[in-house]
């Protein structure tokens, strides 16, 4: 069985996002952990990006599972970005997140659109039911770092991330989900008998 990993754009938290971003060189991607061949997971890491080009600081904010958390900080670790020229608009270090989705299945197209697919369209119970263990487990924590909207964030901009779109047109679409997510969660639990994807704003569920 082979197996694959799906990373999610970088989430930056430095307020200049929309004048810069960090240009990637070469991002490792993870090793499926080796007792974890059967189960799907997520991680989430942050990490800072110096203007040399290097990355410090890489830690696992949420992970399924420990083993998850610590494959995507090892990968991330190695990553490295094209060196800037520190000015006013492009700070020295650059604090950013990362979502990675590990799936074991064969890297294809249908089983990639398969996970996507299973997400968004689960009930509103479940989604309920989810969103309440991690307002729970994670109080502080915003609902776009959620497993279930964190693999929604992954579809939406997987035409971006496969190089079949334009990656800021990527990022938008990323940007319209997390601003819908507190009206989806309302509506959710209003109608649990419904589907989640029944919720998402229109323009994104043709990318699921």
């Amino acid at each position: 069985m082979r197996f694959i990993v799906l990373a999610a754009a970088l989430l930056l938290s430095t307020p200049v996002l929309a004048e810069f971003a960090p240009e990637a060189i070469s991002m490792a991607k993870p090793h499926y952990p080796a007792t974890l061949t059967a189960t799907q997971g997520h991680a989430r890491i942050s990490l800072n990006i110096h203007s040399d080009g290097t990355v410090s600081d890489v830690k696992a904010l949420s992970a399924t599972k420990p083993a998850f958390g610590a494959a995507a900080v090892e990968a991330a670790t190695q990553w490295r970005f094209k060196s800037w020229a520190v000015t006013a608009d492009r700070p020295a270090v650059i604090k950013a997140q990362n979502d990675m989705v590990f799936t074991p299945e064969l890297p294809t197209t249908e089983t990639v659109q398969l996970t996507f697919t299973q997400t968004t369209y689960q009930s509103c119970s479940a989604l309920n039911e989810e969103v309440r263990h991690f307002r729970r487990d994670h109080p502080t924590r915003p609902l776009i770092a959620m497993k279930s909207f964190a693999i929604t964030r992954v579809a939406v901009m997987f035409p971006a991330l496969s190089g079949k779109d334009d990656y800021n047109e990527g990022l938008a679409r990323a940007d319209e989900l997390e601003n819908a997510l507190p009206e989806i969660v309302r509506k959710c639990q209003a109608y649990p008998k419904r589907t989640y994807a029944e919720y998402l704003p229109r323009k994104l569920k043709r990318y699921l």
